[in-house]
């Protein structure tokens, strides 16, 4: 039994709905709740879990310590966008300053590329408090994800500046013209994937084949889900776990820092 962690997100949870749907992989995996990115990629570190549904800068930086890492598949487009409140888009970038920027996760993919987005256009996103920080900063801030549209819709004080909103909730903000899309993921960088599973690899061979097994009834069971589903696939390519071009230093060290 892998013991696999995940977090109460829409792209996780679908890993869990595909192992309540095939008795094969309910046998194979034990989804563990985890609160944070931080706490599954330490868990795979640290050896309580066999591996994790993780952002891929988490899995890059795990890969810095953990020998035998392997990306298993990904999580590829659960429509997740950057959404301003109010059926009025923004025009221009600035008017974000001094703002609330909402993500259900720091650290996520998400997260870095909106951070590299306010960064080409003069504005610093941080985690300080936003009434502490220069006027061209946003304060990031955490929520869960399933009280981010809520928040976006009350909005108290215009204090919110913007959102990742995953679907459903993305259509349906949209459709009410509760919330304007800013910038879809996929704009942002079109290798874009949800999370990647990420598993500790041994050097028994016969370990090594229930690994690839599970990686072939992963891709299978999302073959025949539902449409609108969040699909898995094999990663891409590029070796993201070695190269991670998509991150800079100042992005990498509180992650890495994280990890210690």
């Amino acid at each position: 039994m892998f013991h696999i962690g995940y977090l109460n997100l829409a792209s996780h949870t679908a890993m869990l709905d595909m192992c309540k749907a095939n008795p094969s992989l309910s046998n194979t995996l034990s989804p563990v709740m985890a609160g944070s990115s931080r706490r599954i990629a330490r868990g795979i570190l640290k050896g309580w879990l066999d591996g994790g549904l993780l952002p891929l800068p988490f899995a890059h930086v795990l890969a810095r310590w953990q020998k035998g890492l392997t990306a298993l598949v990904c999580i590829k487009d659960t429509g997740s966008a950057l959404l301003t409140p109010g059926s009025n888009p923004v025009t221009d970038m600035r008017q974000l300053s001094g703002k609330r920027v909402l993500f259900s996760c720091i650290g996520s993919m998400e997260y870095l590329l909106a951070h590299r987005l306010f960064k080409e256009c003069g504005l610093e996103l941080t985690l300080e408090n936003h009434e502490e920080a220069c006027t061209t900063a946003l304060h990031a801030e955490p929520m869960a994800f399933d009280l981010i549209p809520e928040a976006l819709r009350l909005n108290p004080g215009g204090e919110i500046g913007a959102a990742v909103v995953e679907e459903p909730a993305l259509t349906t903000l949209l459709d009410t013209q509760t919330a304007s899309q800013l910038m879809h993921c996929h704009q942002l960088w079109p290798e874009y994937t949800a999370a990647v599973l990420v598993m500790r690899c041994k050097g028994e061979s016969q370990y090594q084949k229930r690994i690839n097994r599970l990686a072939e009834e992963l891709l299978a069971s999302s073959a025949k889900a539902s449409s609108g589903a969040p699909t898995f696939h094999l990663p891409c390519k590029a070796d993201f776990l070695a190269t991670g071009e998509y991150l800079d230093s100042q992005q990498l060290a509180p992650l890495i820092a994280s990890l210690l």
